[in-house]
């Protein structure tokens, strides 16, 4: 991924232009590579893990899988790494890399590998998988949808500041203090990040007007949808839990759905029938 800002001052704009999309897609080839490669190692791992899992004293396969969710997400992100693959090797990817290698600034790369693995490794880890996926979608989307220059460099610094903050809390202890006197204390420190980065975002959308305030809203209601949509699927209809559930999957969801949503099961006296057995086994 190359620097926009680095030009190249005796070429003229279209020439500036081609000279941009050819490095780009030099990078997508590689990049596409990482994503191929590290999806792989994904799936392998999400393997590994037990397909099956006892519901209602039944024992059943797919539900109550904790590789299912991994798995869905290796695959999807193998998917789209062999799009990107096959596209950019059609356009000559792997030869216009080798051309443009020296001049490409890494910096975007590798703030967009660094992005996907603290989402892995720190957000969706320690935290709340719906606020974790909303801060992570909230700052990756706008990066790049936006595509403003002077926004990105704030969001990027605003980004890996709570990095370095939560890396600092979880490492020294702090979290188990923090937690000490309600178990997803350490939550707030995500709500805090997305209301900044909301605000950051209003900023810009007030600044900018025009096409800009429908560009914010668009990513703000894409990083809420996602997480809104993944989490009930996953948790109440394949039964499979999230990564860490706390602020808003225990606390919201779960109480809501267990509370209020899910089906009262009737408890009859008396031992089933054979017939009646088979029935259970059938259902799932």
């Amino acid at each position: 991924m190359s620097n926009p800002s680095e030009t190249s001052p005796e070429l003229n704009p279209s020439e500036q232009e081609k000279l941009e999309a050819e490095r780009l897609i030099g990078w997508d080839f590689v990049f596409s590579i990482v994503v191929l490669i590290f999806s792989i190692f994904v799936i392998a791992n999400s393997l590994t893990m037990p397909f099956s899992g006892n519901v209602g004293g039944v024992t059943t396969v797919w539900y109550e899988s904790p590789g299912l969710l991994p798995l869905f997400i290796g695959c999807c992100l193998f998917l789209a790494g062999i799009t990107v693959f096959l596209k950019s090797a059609r356009e000559g990817g792997r030869k216009l890399f080798q051309q443009h290698f020296a001049d490409v600034n890494p910096t975007g790369f590798l703030l967009s590998g660094g992005g996907i693995l603290s989402y892995i490794f720190v957000f969706i880890t320690w935290f709340d998988f719906f606020l974790g996926s909303f801060v992570f979608l909230l700052f990756y989307i706008s990066l790049y949808y936006l595509e403003d220059d002077k926004l990105s460099r704030k969001l990027i610094a605003v980004y890996y500041g709570i990095i370095l903050l939560c890396l600092t809390v979880f490492f020294s202890g702090l979290d188990k203090v923090i937690n000490a006197q309600y178990d997803y204390a350490t939550d707030f420190i995500l709500v805090a990040a997305a209301l900044l980065l909301i605000l950051m975002l209003a900023h810009y959308a007030h600044q900018s007007k025009g096409a800009a305030s429908r560009k914010v809203r668009t990513v703000i209601l894409v990083a809420l949808l996602f997480p809104s949509i993944l989490v009930p699927a996953f948790r109440y209809f394949l039964l499979v839990p999230m990564p860490k559930e706390g602020l808003v999957v225990e606390q919201v969801f779960n109480h809501t759905y267990y509370t209020y949503l899910a089906p009262v099961k009737e408890v009859e006296d008396g031992n089933l029938s054979a017939d009646q057995l088979d029935a259970l086994e059938n259902a799932f």
